[in-house]
């Protein structure tokens, strides 16, 4: 079961990796070492996410509310992955006792993303998800 996708940009959630953090032919292989941040998007300049001048007012998650910014999205980013829906996920269990040898799958509540911004015509085929609780310290 899936919620239908908000047509709006202002409330969602977001990852995005700015272009100058990745070396110019980095590896999609190593999208894991890649140095995303996240955050929720609290305005917008345009409501045409194609617009090439679209401006977003981000809120990062691992800096203070009072430190929101603007940002460039298709200036600025390699890439910019917005949530498009919610829906349920399956992911291992962590409250199954170690040493457990059964591996348990739980539904878990999971945020589908869609590419906003991409640099380069590898990452095309490029989404990700975010659980419900998952949070990452930089």
């Amino acid at each position: 079961m899936a919620v239908e996708a908000r047509p709006e940009l202002v409330g969602k959630r977001f990852l995005c990796v700015r272009r100058e953090e990745l070396a110019e032919l980095a590896e999609l292989a190593e999208i894991a070492s890649w140095r995303w941040r996240s955050g929720v998007v609290r305005a917008v300049t345009h409501g045409d996410s194609d617009n090439p001048q679209l401006m977003v007012y981000v809120e990062f998650d691992d800096l203070d509310w009072d430190k929101r910014e603007w940002v460039k999205v298709h200036e600025d980013y390699r890439v910019f992955l917005l949530e498009s829906r919610l829906v349920w996920a399956w992911r291992k269990d962590t409250a199954q006792p170690q040493g457990s040898k059964v591996v348990k799958q739980i539904e878990w509540p999971a945020l589908p993303l869609l590419l906003l911004r991409r640099q380069e015509e590898e990452e095309e085929g490029l989404s990700g998800s975010e659980a419900g609780n998952d949070s990452r310290e930089n």
